[in-house]
């Protein structure tokens, strides 16, 4: 009998393969994954907390909740796939646990598109019971039984000893059917036939057993990249979710400004060898109605962790907490750094108490692929704007908040009001610091007034700002609007080149599509054509 599957959303999980199928889509999945993925099918829509999850998918062995958190973080990132549309599988409800809230039934595999039955099926007749045969049917059975041919080999062989077993036989059945006519020659023309036989086997046996011996290189370490990793809490609050991704995004962009390493954020399943060197996990912890910033930074070469530090975390000192983490961090990382350059690191954030808080929530928010999110960031940026207006900081994220939109969902029209914001936007940028070169300036005016440049077709003035902007750092935002750059001098390799060092750095589907759309439509097929098939790996080409 086939077994059993789930049809969840556009996903059918078959449980016997541990495989995911949707479309032209393959996926394996660990059998923890599936096991819990199946618990949570059978009961969709019911909340668990984690000791139940622990109850009924771990058969109430010792896990920690870390293990429940990680295996539902996998499974989102799984059922998601990358895209960028709305469909929701996995929600935590705060305070009480997780439900799957995606429309599920359970099917037959043999229903489903994916079932491939064998080529043919044979049908085994049942014995008849001795006793209810004819009386004289009993001769013929041994008549049947003498008949019989005795197989080659009674005993298990490997194909060597099979095959020379089987020369003496293919001998003897020869020299019945010749009878007297068969001579010496037939008999050496078998055995050389035979011998040939043989000489190939032992030479597919050498060959094979050669090849088994030579090493293979499965994974490498790359010690100069390090991955972020933002959790939620053991609590299951999701703000401090939010904040956790957006601490580790100013973490990021802190060490890339400082040191010689490059950074990551785990957003991405990767099928190549590469590991990264380093792992740094953030996360935002409420206990006994106090917040804590926990930062650990974990080296994959040693497999052990180098540096782990908790830090109580208010509105008022949130931008302490920030400095004295991101100083920690680089410490242990053996980066150095002096004041001034952590004080140019802190310029440009928001003052007014409860606004730092606020902009490490939008830079969640605009870090997510659905449109909602996106549009959350932009509005919390706005709120942020309206109190501290001159904040040419803010000003910048915001300008380029709602060009990134744009480029991310081209299917939408400019609303007339979004343009006047971008209008006004760019002339306050372009009037108060379109003339400062001072590279104490945050990046991110920088790289808002090379964006302005390119659309308005000044290219010098872009080459400069963006120059200004990777004498501090280099950033996937940077790359993109140097391929632009590149494009409008005419110079496609190096736009293929500025686009895929992005993407290499941010592996992900927003980052493709602002390579694609922003400010102007670029044929990435053409200009960047590995990354265009990293996305797109099920189109053919005709050459």
């Amino acid at each position: 009998m086939v077994g059993l599957c789930f049809q969840i959303n556009d996903w059918t999980l078959v449980i016997e393969e541990n495989k995911l199928y949707r479309q032209d889509r393959e996926v394996s999945v660990e059998p923890r994954l599936v096991n819990l993925l199946r618990f949570l099918a059978q009961h969709s829509g019911e909340v668990f907390c984690r000791d139940e999850l622990i109850q009924h998918v771990w058969d109430g062995a010792f896990v920690t909740d870390q293990v429940v958190t990680q295996s539902i973080f996998e499974l989102r990132k799984i059922l998601r796939d990358g895209r960028l549309d709305n469909a929701r599988y996995l929600v935590t409800v705060p305070k009480r646990g997780y439900k799957l809230v995606a429309e599920t039934k359970l099917v037959n595999l043999e229903d489903t598109e994916f079932w491939k039955p064998c080529d043919r099926f044979i049908p085994v007749t049942p014995p008849v019971p001795e006793s209810k045969l004819p009386h004289d049917s009993h001769d013929i059975i041994e008549n049947k039984e003498e008949k019989e041919v005795t197989p080659d080999l009674s005993f298990p062989s490997g194909p060597l000893t099979r095959a020379i077993t089987t020369i003496s036989k293919d001998v003897e059945k020869e020299k019945k059917k010749q009878g007297s006519g068969f001579n010496s020659f037939h008999r050496w023309k078998l055995l050389a036939f035979d011998a040939f036989l043989v000489c190939i086997l032992i030479a597919v046996i050498v060959s094979t057993a050669y090849q088994q011996t030579s090493t293979h290189i499965t994974k490498a370490i790359d010690i100069d990249l390090i991955e972020f990793n933002y959790h939620e809490s053991r609590n299951q609050q999701a703000d401090t979710e939010f904040l956790a991704d957006g601490i580790s995004q100013k973490l990021m962009a802190d060490l890339s400004s400082v040191g010689n390493y490059r950074v990551q954020l785990n957003k991405t399943d990767f099928t190549t060898g590469i590991l990264p060197g380093k792992v740094v996990n953030v996360r935002v912890e409420e206990q006994q109605n106090k917040t804590y910033l926990d930062v650990e930074y974990h080296s994959n070469t040693s497999n052990k962790v180098l540096f782990s530090r908790q830090y109580r975390m208010t509105n008022a000192n949130l931008e302490k907490v920030l400095r004295q983490s991101s100083l920690d961090l680089m410490r242990a990382l053996g980066v150095s750094v002096s004041k001034e350059k952590m004080d140019s690191l802190m310029r440009g954030l928001p003052k007014e108490e409860g606004l730092l808080e606020m902009l490490v929530k939008a830079n969640h928010y605009i870090n997510q692929s659905d449109r909602e999110s996106f549009e959350k960031g932009i509005q919390l940026l706005e709120k942020i704007s309206e109190k501290e207006p001159d904040n040419g900081y803010i000003s910048a994220e915001l300008y380029i908040a709602y060009n990134a939109f744009l480029a991310l969902n081209p299917e939408l029209e400019l609303i007339n009001d979004n343009s006047i914001k971008i209008e006004n936007l760019s002339q306050y940028l372009v009037d108060n610091y379109g003339d400062n070169t001072n590279e104490m300036l945050p990046i991110r005016i920088y790289e808002a007034l090379a964006m302005e440049a390119i659309k308005q077709d000044k290219k010098e003035d872009a080459q400069k700002y963006l120059d200004l902007a990777f004498s501090r750092r280099e950033s996937p935002f940077s790359y993109i609007l140097q391929g632009k750059l590149n494009e409008l001098n005419g110079n496609l390799e190096s736009a293929g080149d500025a686009y895929s060092r992005a993407f290499f750095m941010d592996t992900s589907l927003e980052t493709y599509m602002l390579s694609e759309n922003l400010i102007f439509y670029s044929d990435l097929e053409n200009v960047a054509y590995f990354m265009y098939r990293a996305i797109k790996p099920s189109e053919v080409r005709l050459m």
